[in-house]
């Protein structure tokens, strides 16, 4: 079953719950309530999971990292999220093997990292449950140097002992499984629409009765009513809330950008993990020396992460210096790797919460409000993701707390076992080549495409190479047949995309 845009029943039904915000979190929020049995909507004011969540450097954690610092809690809720998404969604998250370099002294030593291995794999004794073999995170181990130089020859040779070899798991397509759950809400009963944008919240005596909103396909205004509604925007949830409850007011909260660059070059078949030598004045959000990752993908190579820090939900002004700076710190940490622009055949970005208290620190845990408590506005919730990797576990809390909110018992949530619906596509997406008039036609009909960007860059593997004009002009073609575009439509969405793709090229450009 596919995804129709239903904008009458918006307007026409009244639900327990309105999401507003496609991301993964909200469309795992969705998914939730509608599998607990209620009744959904979902509003994204553009495509689904097209913003931050696209842009996910693609591991899926396991919270090694959180071993280091004592902080047990979060790394078992990454092991148990890691588990359940290679559960759920098995032809989209599959195991990936990380390899990160020893070297003498204490911290780093083979015997400081054989005993963090250890640890990691006795903490996590129960990740494989329910799993099949072929999804099962293997037990980490120590390699030679010989064998870690082979994986990847440019580790820093000074003092290299060898290295650690462990498997976390990789998103082959985010924005496709975070369409899954948007796809497997609407099998559920929720009604989902793109590009409609939520522009106030209706609040009557204290209460909050939903959104009154804009469809941005083909225009006019849509007063969708819910019992609660849960704003998961990311960086627009702020200018939402406060335009209602402070008309007038605006929230220019700090945030930090978090920017990943796609080279062409495959640089190792397992992940790889190198630290990065900037100070913690360079590095203000990451702290400095923090581990910077390669993960391959496709032939090609995903660097993360630089982090900046930005305002509001505005695009940055010049993504184009973190991507300098983030092949600088790759070439100061691995001698004679030589990356330069030219290599870059994406820059992707995205907007990530902060610590409150103005801190440079990313947020550890989603910031979650009920305006009933902190505010004049009963039954308004809003949440703001900081990990694709535990989106689940936090829609889980979102929607415990709806019922709560709504006066019932919560269901047991079983989002972690029941899988996704999963399309064809998402079992195997046809290589860029291979895309034809068919795959075009099913994104439009059956996976509520509306705009070409939508299929170059999100239904489709078409956006993952270099875009010729002539094959952009062909999809478009295909599409405008589906969706009744002429020649002026045709064109404009060409332009768009061409656009789009032009931004990602232009980064790769060498400056001065």
């Amino acid at each position: 079953m596919g995804m129709r845009r239903d904008l009458p029943a918006l307007s026409t039904n009244t639900f327990d719950l309105l999401v507003v915000g496609a991301g993964i979190h909200g469309a795992a929020i969705a998914w939730d309530a509608s599998l607990r049995g209620l009744s959904v909507a979902l509003v994204d004011q553009g495509d689904f999971g097209a913003a931050t969540s696209a842009k996910s450097l693609r591991i899926i954690h396991g919270g090694l990292r959180y071993l280091t610092r004592g902080d047990l809690p979060r790394m078992l809720e990454s092991i148990r999220e890691r588990s359940a998404l290679l559960r759920i969604a098995p032809e989209l998250v599959e195991p990936l093997p990380v390899l990160v370099g020893s070297y003498r002294g204490m911290l780093r030593g083979r015997g400081a990292i054989r005993i963090g291995l250890l640890l990691n794999d006795l903490v996590s004794f129960r990740r494989n449950r329910r799993l099949p073999q072929e999804q099962w995170i293997q037990k980490g181990q120590l390699v030679s140097r010989q064998e870690c130089l082979e994986l990847f020859p440019w580790f820093s040779p000074q003092q290299l002992t060898g290295g650690a070899l462990w498997y976390d798991a990789r998103l082959r397509h985010p924005e496709r499984l975070t369409l899954a759950f948007v796809r497997s809400a609407a099998e559920r009963g929720a009604v989902a629409a793109n590009y409609v944008r939520a522009d106030k919240i209706l609040v009557r005596e204290g209460q909050t009765q939903g959104v009154l909103a804009t469809d941005l396909d083909r225009g006019g205004r849509v007063e969708i009513r819910a019992h609660t509604v849960v704003v998961a925007a990311g960086p627009w949830t702020g200018d939402l809330i406060s335009g209602t409850l402070n008309p007038g007011s605006r929230i220019e909260r700090p945030r930090a950008l978090a920017l990943n660059l796609l080279i062409s070059r495959p640089l190792s078949s397992v992940a790889v993990g190198v630290q990065a030598r900037s100070t913690a004045e360079q590095d203000p959000v990451g702290g400095g020396n923090r581990f910077l990752f390669a993960v391959p993908q496709d032939g090609k190579s995903l660097l993360g992460t630089w982090y900046g820090v930005g305002q509001g939900s505005s695009p940055p002004p010049a993504p184009e210096r973190g991507g300098r700076i983030l092949l600088e710190e790759f070439n100061q940490a691995c001698p004679g790797l030589e990356l330069s622009p030219r290599d870059v055949l994406d820059c992707q970005w995205g907007w990530l919460p902060l610590k409150a208290g103005g801190l440079s620190a990313l947020a550890e845990r989603p910031p979650i409000i009920d305006y009933g408590m902190a505010g004049p506005a009963r039954h308004l919730l809003s949440v703001e993701g900081v990990k694709y990797t535990t989106a689940r576990s936090v829609a889980e809390r979102i929607v415990d707390w709806v019922f709560r909110d709504m006066g019932k018992p919560a269901p047991r949530c079983s989002t972690d076992q029941v899988p996704l619906s999963l399309s064809g596509y998402d079992r195997r997406l046809p290589p860029p080549e291979g895309v034809t008039r068919e795959d075009v036609h099913h994104a439009v009909r059956q996976e509520m495409a509306l705009k070409l960007s939508d299929i170059v860059f999100r239904r489709t593997s078409l956006g993952t190479t270099p875009l010729a004009r002539s094959t952009v002009a062909h999809a478009a073609v295909w599409a405008g047949a589906e969706l009744g575009w002429d020649t002026l439509r045709q064109e404009a969405e060409i332009e768009e995309v061409m656009r789009q793709h032009g931004a990602q090229r232009a980064d790769r450009e060498p400056v001065g």
